[in-house]
């Protein structure tokens, strides 16, 4: 608690006791109300600076967090998105997003996840609203799945849990992972309290293939301005910035018809901690807990097609509610038939090995490009973009393996097209 909020609850304590006292005495006069919190929005539109240190295009929330962690280093940056932050073709957009612990049991991204956990944490304790709200999930194995559990989890039997979470029907002889410290992230809103946070304005500018003036060696911005390192954390659209580098089969917009159920009056059991996160890996769907009433959100884990981020329309499919409501009806059949609150065709950014893509571009020493690695890069962004922002800060850091252009193109990277 601020010292003026104390002062405030002194003074607003000790008035009923000074009337009681006697009416003959005089009210202590009240001091100052506290001043209000500080805003952590920008005070009144500034001219862009002729130059900066680094652009980051891109206004989700990789983009939000490189650029947050950029200022942090005391870097000068400027932040494009060609729909401004938050729009909705964002694939940040989503109301809410799920951090998991577990990653699949991959080591490399269960790495990142204390550090987001953490950024995500202190920025919500900042927020006006909550940002975090921490949850547990439940992922059931599929028949490929290793019977060993994960790094961060427990294997559980369905009988076991079955009197923990009543929501859920389980099938005789039923195991799955289960993960205590995972969360929920609020989506839109958790970029722009970033983004707030981190001082820096979005401009609304389509940005180019990057244009470099080898003579004084920096990279020149639609506007004039010049930066002298720049970073496309653009998602699905850096196949329009780089469609001879990043075909799609290399990097893709996978679209998802996603559906939030409306529990009935007063019913919490839908709602953490009561309900999980819950990944039914043996029939590809995933289901979220309501967080502040947008109600029980559920899709097909796997993308139905490939689409154009600008053009597809977002409208929810029919015929994709009738294979969620069929498996719902199976799996918590008393959400079964609730209605409807909210729908939606929503994208995620894919590589064709399932992987971050973060690495260099060709020929271009101060240039990089990060996407990809669907459902994981929201919950994860804080730390992807603190290893974007070290790159940046020393170029002789070497690029995770895993995450190069190499890997992803099969050892062929072809130069970007020459910017028009």
């Amino acid at each position: 608690m601020s010292l003026d909020r104390r002062r405030l609850l002194m003074v607003l304590a000790a008035a009923p006791a000074a009337l009681a006292l006697g009416g003959a005495k005089k009210e202590p006069k009240p001091k100052d109300p506290p001043e209000p919190r500080k805003s952590r929005k920008r005070k009144g539109a500034k001219a862009p600076p002729s130059h900066v240190d680094v652009a980051v295009v891109g206004a989700g929330a990789i983009g939000a967090w490189t650029a947050w962690h950029l200022v942090r280093q005391g870097k000068s940056v400027r932040l494009f998105d060609a729909y401004g932050a938050g729009n909705g073709r964002a694939a940040s957009n989503l109301p809410s997003m799920m951090l998991d612990p577990v990653q699949g049991g991959d080591a490399l991204y269960a790495g990142l996840v204390p550090d987001s956990y953490a950024a995500w944490q202190k920025l919500s304790d900042t927020a006006s609203l909550p940002i975090l709200t921490p949850c547990q999930t439940l992922a059931t194995l599929a028949a490929r799945d290793s019977a060993v559990a994960a790094p961060g989890s427990d294997r559980e039997s369905g009988d076991k849990l079955r009197n923990r979470f009543t929501q859920i029907a389980w099938h005789p002889g039923e195991v799955a992972y289960f993960a205590d410290k995972a969360a929920l992230l609020a989506g839109r809103r958790g970029v722009l309290e970033t983004l707030l946070d981190a001082q820096v304005e979005p401009e609304a500018v389509v940005m180019p293939a990057p244009l470099r003036d080898k003579r004084r060696d920096v990279y020149v911005l639609p506007d004039g301005g010049t930066a002298g390192s720049i970073v496309y954390a653009c998602g699905a659209w850096l196949t329009e910035l780089f469609p001879q580098l990043l075909t799609p089969q290399r990097l893709s917009a996978v679209r998802h018809n996603v559906f939030h159920f409306g529990p009935g009056q007063g019913d919490l059991q839908y709602r953490p901690p009561a309900m999980p996160a819950f990944i039914d890996r043996a029939y590809g769907f995933t289901l979220l807990p309501d967080i502040e009433g947008e109600g029980v959100r559920c899709w097909r884990s796997a993308g139905d097609a490939s689409v154009d981020p600008d053009s597809f329309d977002r409208r929810a499919d029919d015929r994709a509610l009738a294979d969620v409501r069929q498996w719902l009806a199976a799996r918590l059949p008393r959400i079964g038939t609730a209605p409807v609150v909210a729908s939606a065709a929503v994208h995620d950014c894919r590589t064709g090995t399932g992987d971050l893509l973060l690495d260099r571009l060709p020929d271009h020493p101060r240039a990089w490009v990060v996407g990809g690695a669907a459902g994981r890069a929201f919950a994860l962004a804080p730390a992807i973009g603190a290893r974007v922002a070290a790159h940046v800060g020393d170029a002789s850091r070497p690029v995770e393996s895993r995450w190069a252009l190499m890997r992803l193109t099969g050892g062929i990277v072809a130069p970007p097209p020459p910017p028009s």
